[in-house]
């Protein structure tokens, strides 16, 4: 891993901090992520959409429901910049200023991505954590690194997409020493 941060003075509040991830679990987590889809997830998915229109609605017979088959994880690996914070704590909430961050764990990162379908609605982005205000932040992986990161944007959970969501900071350092709240 590059530059190392002294993640235990970063954040001015710690409300929830996880135990740091292992070595091990950091490697496992590392190369699985973003593995294919399994035929339980896809199964998993599959089964959870329902056609949200009336049957008296002219909609109902329109509705198309995703095919998560179709859903690919960025295959670009994850900033060592984040896969430090989870030898920090794996997962937690966090607050810098009026800034508050829920990020997702070892064991959190790839469902948490999944059930907001992610892959579908913001293909080329990874969420790594919320805001606590029911906005995402994701690095936006659809072209290379710079300096080892990859910028990083904030969307609401209700309107995911490129189009509508915000950039936030160009690195996750610059995003967690940030005091000002962000506005989805």
């Amino acid at each position: 891993m590059n530059e190392r941060y002294a993640w235990n003075s970063i954040f001015e509040y710690q409300f929830t901090k996880e135990e740091p991830a292992s070595a091990a679990t950091i490697r496992e987590f590392r190369d699985s992520w973003n593995r294919s889809l399994t035929a339980e997830e896809i199964y998993e998915y599959s089964s959870r959409q329902t056609n949200p229109f009336p049957v008296s609605s002219p909609l109902h017979s329109q509705y198309k429901p995703l095919d998560p088959s179709t859903w690919r994880l960025p295959q670009q690996p994850l900033p060592d910049s984040y896969l430090q914070l989870l030898a920090y704590a794996n997962g937690g909430e966090f607050q810098t200023g009026e800034r508050n961050f829920a990020f997702f764990g070892t064991e959190d990162l790839r469902e948490m991505n999944l059930v907001y379908e992610i892959p579908y609605y913001m293909a080329g982005a990874v969420s790594f954590g919320m805001d606590g205000g029911g906005n995402h932040y994701l690095f936006d992986m659809r072209a290379g690194r710079v300096n080892g990161e990859y910028p990083i944007v904030l969307a609401s959970s209700g309107n995911l997409g490129f189009e509508d969501c915000m950039h936030a900071a160009n690195s996750l350092l610059e995003l967690c020493t940030g005091r000002e709240a962000l506005d989805g």
